[in-house]
């Protein structure tokens, strides 16, 4: 009963933005932020936390106010979401430049399958969805399905509607490398925190837990990673930066190699969230040990 109950309500504020329409749905997010930051303070402990180790320059009043602007791009960023069923790809497909278009397709032509890694920065499913479209290859993904059923369910037709494809999770690693070996196009997002007695990188200076499962896939596969980020624009547009990671001059050790382009995806993360702190998704636990 719950699990309708909580259906119920994500389908009437999905109808909603829908019927607002996705390019003004945004009118939505101060009313949102007022929820969840100002009246519930979700999880807002823990976004001054990450803040205040991240930037300890920054004063406790400019720490409060950069951690309400983050809860504003995440409510911008989950209102997309939930307006997805009346998307059109016109009003999607100028974001993403002929350049990263062409980097795509560059990186196809190598034959070894590619991977897309992204973050949770601006709007990650938005990338997810667009981009794929754009040059021309379905992206496949894993997804950990939500406790909610039917949230899940309405999560998988919304990310499928343009063609791409979802792996239930399960054996994850073994799944991506067929699909890379297959030359299919992957999506990973790639910026959770990593178990505690696994590999650290530096992340804002602190030796930081990560998952190292991208740069394994990479370097056994020898497939490209090519890195994404949605930025969004003062008028609430988008544009696609993408980046590729190098793999050139590694270790010849292979724990040191994985080391290597973890740090070197995890910096270019680092320099994206510096230039717009407010958009990357600091609700998650970074350093929670």
């Amino acid at each position: 009963m719950q699990n309708l109950l909580e259906y119920a309500l994500f389908s009437f504020f999905s109808k909603v933005f829908c019927l607002v329409g996705f390019k003004r749905a945004h009118k939505f997010a101060p009313f949102l932020t007022f929820i969840f930051h100002d009246l519930l303070k979700l999880r807002r402990g823990v976004v001054m936390k990450n803040l205040s180790l991240a930037f300890p320059e920054l004063s406790e009043e400019e720490k409060a106010v950069l951690c309400r602007k983050c809860y504003i791009s995440a409510a911008k960023t989950f209102i997309e979401l939930m307006a997805f069923p009346v998307v059109k790809y016109d009003q999607i497909e100028g974001y993403f430049s002929d350049e990263a278009v062409n980097m795509g397709r560059a990186a196809f032509e190598r034959g070894k399958g590619v991977i897309l890694l992204t973050a949770h920065f601006g709007n990650w499913e938005l990338a997810a969805l667009g981009y794929p479209k754009k040059v021309g290859f379905p992206l496949s993904t894993l997804v950990q399905p939500q406790r909610n059923g039917y949230i899940t369910n309405w999560m998988v037709k919304a990310r499928t509607m343009w063609g791409n494809k979802i792996y239930r999770t399960g054996h994850a690693a073994m799944t991506l490398y067929k699909a890379l070996k297959n030359g299919e196009l992957i999506g990973i997002a790639g910026d959770q925190r990593g178990p505690e007695d696994g590999l650290r990188v530096p992340f804002f200076g602190i030796s930081s837990a990560v998952n190292e499962g991208t740069a394994t896939l990479a370097l056994r596969a020898d497939a490209p990673i090519l890195m994404g980020f949605m930025v969004r624009q003062p008028d609430n547009s988008y544009d696609f930066k993408l980046h590729e990671i190098s793999t050139e001059n590694l270790p010849k050790d292979k724990n040191e190699a994985v080391k290597e382009v973890t740090a070197r995806h995890t910096a270019l993360l680092e320099k994206y969230v510096r230039e717009y702190p407010d958009q990357y998704f600091w609700m998650h636990n970074r350093w929670k040990y």
